[in-house]
């Protein structure tokens, strides 16, 4: 099951407001305020008030600022598939962003120079 079927399926009766959050509990867990919500987001108070309280649509060019401040603002709370290749899906459960993650690093081993008993480097030597 991918992560976001995972969420999905987790958040079926969650508000569709964002896509996939649910404003209300979103803005207690970012520490905001309707109106710093308003004030970040840029339209009037009794706008986000109708957003959050009273479940209102907002405006397609009012979606696309809401869904880009849930998403920058948002304190995410990843939840990443089982890794299958070099990367995997992860998705936020607090907003719904989805992202890719690696799944593993390159290593690169550390050369470094051999030094004799009194730390002085010796020449043609590596310490690796």
């Amino acid at each position: 099951m991918s992560a976001r079927d995972e969420f999905e399926r987790r958040h079926r009766n969650r508000s569709t407001l964002t896509g996939m959050v649910d404003l209300k509990p979103w803005l207690a867990v970012n520490g905001l305020t309707v109106r710093d919500f308003a004030l970040g987001i840029d339209v009037p108070l009794r706008t986000a008030e109708g957003w959050v309280s009273r479940g209102v649509v907002p405006s397609p060019g009012n979606q696309d600022k809401l869904t880009e401040y849930v998403h920058t603002h948002c304190a995410h709370y990843w939840v990443i598939a089982v890794p299958d290749g070099p990367s995997s899906e992860g998705i936020c459960q607090r907003c719904g962003h989805v992202r890719e993650f690696k799944n593993s690093v390159e290593y690169t081993p550390m050369v470094t120079k051999a030094r004799d008993t009194n730390g002085k480097d010796v020449e043609g030597k590596s310490g690796a």
